[in-house]
């Protein structure tokens, strides 16, 4: 009867829902799963699994590439996304200025780019060698995590990755070289979770086995138990130049032919001294090799805390780091030469490097543009800039302001400028100013210039275009202290970062108020050193600079830095090699005005600012190409580039998942 089926109904699902545990707790062979399509895999996205049809499906942990647990778990929140689309319908789209979009056949990939925000996940920390080191020494001591697991879980998320990156099956020839220290520890871990998967692997040791020390000897005697073939080349590398040195590279050379992949597990963060001898010869052979390369924790010759090359480096396609990114991670030339770069925690607790005070810059959310708003309620700049030959900077510091959101632009330039410039910007307002014989601003307008200064302005800008005339240097000096006064917050660029930096103000009471903008050369005067060495350590010569002018600084370069008085850094991943252009860093200059103009904190502003400069640097290489493009390109973009803030879901994959920092695996 009715009653017996419904009985018969839920014995049966619950046995379904039985089997369905099984089925995803149990690894399955890979002959039996080898039809599960790959998550983020074409055929996946065409067809993503429903929960529906959990029961007769196939799974293989190692396939999928997380636990099928979380597999369904995300699968359950797509389709309560789902659910709240169709619920709210006109409502919720209509926030991000969607309105009716037909939720029904949209990828899941589609409605996670409906909900991004600004405000998740929580931005990266990086860390410096000494502050990784501790953060290990850390783990041990608070959390009772032996430094022996933290090894392990880096083998394990370095062996996971390569079989994920580099379509590592059974039987693949996989090369592993090993070097000194805990590096090499993590290059043994590896190959032993290789050899268990069903590759064939091969280690190249670069060192003597008895220098091997506690974690990294352990490692190593149970990858030569296990009978993993081991190049012993570890006297080889004090010979390089002898017969048996030469054989050692034959040895090289014949071990790369073999693989299909190779692994560097070589030197890691610790390196401080040039690669030199046999290590740059087994170097120089991994790259003239040209196949795929991961490197654990840094590529091989990479410095950790400057991204700087010492002597040579491996040139990999990936690299995985432990715990948190390295400063070396991220700076060029480190950043590139280290690939594609991941992230994995080892096991490290959420909030175990919450004292490290250099991370990836995000930028702040921006509140709704206000519907009743005017132009003096989304903020009033006012630039000093401008000479009789530097046109183009004064005009796109001050028509970028604008084209960032800003309300009202004032630019006090000499007078004889006024007719071509507003030509080019009509919406700005122009401050006609006496001028010398020689085209620049006279120091008889300083007095104009500060009144107009004090009257409603929200910030201002000194610098751009402005020249080195004597009269120039009159000027920034006697401006300068009076806003900090009143405590009228100022950008300073150009040149009037020369002139500040050849005899220094004395420094504002608040470190928020004035904001440096120098690009490689004005650091350097700034700060006293030559180029070479700021390019050696550029985080601590924009912390030097900050805490010596208390003020926030803005270090431009291919990363760009922002940092504050007490050493916090935030390093930026927008823009593109079509930035390095003139004017580029005046667009920027106006970008930070109208962040600090309409309201933010003026740290987070310029962080903001920065941000947005380079995703509309990014938006002109997406439409221009990185050759040839603009300053005026680039100021062209801010428009979209402030959508994309306000509705980041606009960001087209590839450009997000950059503006991400590295993935955590």
């Amino acid at each position: 009867g009715p009653g017996r089926e419904s009985v018969e109904a839920k014995a049966e699902a619950g046995a379904r829902g039985m089997l369905t545990l099984l089925l995803l707790l149990l690894p399955l062979p890979p002959a039996l799963s080898a039809s599960v399509p790959v998550m983020g895999s074409a055929a996946s996205r065409r067809s993503p699994l429903s929960l529906s049809s959990l029961p007769s499906c196939t799974f293989d942990r190692r396939v999928l590439g997380s636990s099928p647990l979380r597999f369904c778990a995300r699968q359950r929140r797509f389709a309560r996304k789902r659910h709240s689309l169709r619920s709210f319908g006109t409502t919720v789209c209509a926030s991000s200025g969607h309105k009716g979009i037909d939720v029904e056949g949209v990828e899941e990939s589609e409605i996670e780019t409906m909900f991004r925000s600004w405000d998740t996940p929580p931005p990266s920390k990086v860390s410096t060698v000494k502050e990784m080191q501790d953060l290990d020494v850390g783990a041990t001591e608070r959390y009772g995590i032996p430094s022996i697991l933290l090894m392990e879980s880096a083998g394990i998320a370095s062996f996971r990755f390569l079989i994920e990156r580099f379509d590592v099956e059974i039987g693949t020839h996989v090369l592993i070289f090993c070097g000194p220290g805990n590096n090499g520890g993590d290059g043994f871990v590896v190959a032993r979770h290789a050899k268990a998967f069903g590759a064939q692997v091969k280690i190249v040791m670069l060192a003597r086995p008895e220098s091997y020390k506690s974690d990294a000897r352990t490692n190593y005697l149970s990858a030569a138990k296990l009978g993993i073939d081991i190049i012993d080349l570890s006297e080889s590398m004090k010979k390089a130049s002898d017969d048996q040195g030469h054989e050692g590279l034959i040895n090289v050379e014949e071990a790369l032919e073999w693989a299909d992949v190779s692994v560097d597990a070589i030197f890691g963060v610790g390196l401080t001294r040039d690669v030199k001898g046999g290590f740059a010869d087994v170097v120089d052979r991994i790259n003239d090799w040209g196949g795929p390369v991961l490197a654990l924790d840094i590529p091989s010759g990479v410095s950790g805390d400057t991204g700087k090359v010492l002597g040579t480096a491996v040139n990999a396609e990936a690299t995985i780091t432990y715990g948190v990114p390295k400063l070396g991670n991220l700076l060029y030339p480190g950043f590139e030469i280290g690939g594609q770069l991941t992230t994995t925690r080892i096991s490290f607790p959420p909030d175990h490097d919450e004292d490290i005070k250099i991370e990836l810059a995000r930028p702040r959310t921006l509140e709704p543009r206000d519907p009743t708003g005017h132009k003096s309620s989304f903020g009033q700049a006012m630039f000093i800039a401008g000479a009789k030959s530097y046109f183009g900077a004064p005009m796109l510091a001050s028509t970028s302001f604008m084209k960032a959101g800003g309300g009202y632009s004032r630019l006090a330039c000499p007078e004889s400028m006024i007719p071509t410039l507003a030509m080019s910007s009509p919406t700005v307002v122009y401050l006609p100013m006496p001028e010398t014989g020689l085209g620049s601003l006279s120091k008889s307008s300083t007095n104009q210039i500060v009144e107009a200064a004090l009257k409603k302005q929200d910030i201002l800008v000194i610098g751009p275009g402005l020249s080195l005339d004597p009269d120039c240097f009159d000027i920034v000096y006697s401006v300068l202290p009076k806003l900090a006064q009143h405590n009228v917050p100022v950008v300073i660029d150009g040149d009037a970062l020369t002139i500040i930096a050849s005899e220094p103000v004395d420094p504002a009471s608040d470190g928020s108020l004035r904001i440096l903008t120098p690009h490689l050369g004005e650091l350097s005067r700034l700060v006293g050193k030559p180029v070479s060495d700021i390019e050696g350590d550029l985080v601590e010569a924009a912390r030097y600079a900050a805490r010596e002018y208390n003020a926030i600084v803005v270090a431009k370069g291919a990363h760009t830095l922002v940092v504050d008085a007490s050493g916090k850094v935030k390093i930026n991943l927008s823009g593109n090699s079509g930035m390095g252009t003139a004017g580029s860093g005046d667009v920027l200059t106006g970008c930070i005005a109208a962040m600090v103009a309409q309201g933010l904190p003026r740290f987070d502003a310029t962080v903001t600012a920065v941000f947005l400069h380079g995703m509309a640097g990014d938006i002109a290489a997406e439409k221009f190409g990185e050759d040839g493009m603009t300053a005026k390109e680039i100021m062209e973009a801010l428009p979209e580039a402030m959508r994309w803030l306000r509705e980041p879901w606009r960001i087209p994959l590839h450009l997000w998942q950059k503006y991400q920092g590295p993935p955590v695996v």
